[in-house]
């Protein structure tokens, strides 16, 4: 089973996006996305190897809509991974903070 970890960050940002651009789940929504977010545009063949290999891995769902246009979805498998790691991060988040100079942070 693939881990959140086993990704790269790249596809890890992949999953993101696809989660955040659920009423638009194609690959320049998910391109645009993207380049909002990197500093360097986003190549076209780095994104559709990387949603390949997330269907391969049983994280993403690809559904044609076209014939140039796919759609991209979570799996249930890729919507428990990224849960997993959002409340781990949100688990974090609440850890109380040392006292530092005798004022807590």
């Amino acid at each position: 089973m693939t881990t959140y970890h086993d990704l790269t960050g790249f596809q890890r940002d992949l999953l993101e996006a696809i989660a955040a651009v659920d009423d638009e789940p194609y690959g320049l929504a998910l391109k645009d996305y993207l380049d909002e977010r990197y500093a360097d545009p986003i190549n076209h063949s780095r994104l559709y190897q990387n949603l390949t290999q997330l269907a391969d891995q049983n994280l993403v769902n690809r559904k044609e809509l076209d014939g140039r246009t796919n759609e991209y979805t979570l799996t249930g498998t890729g919507t428990q991974l990224l849960q997993h790691h959002a409340d781990t991060l949100a688990g974090l988040c609440d850890q109380p903070r040392p006292v530092v100079g005798g004022e807590q942070s």
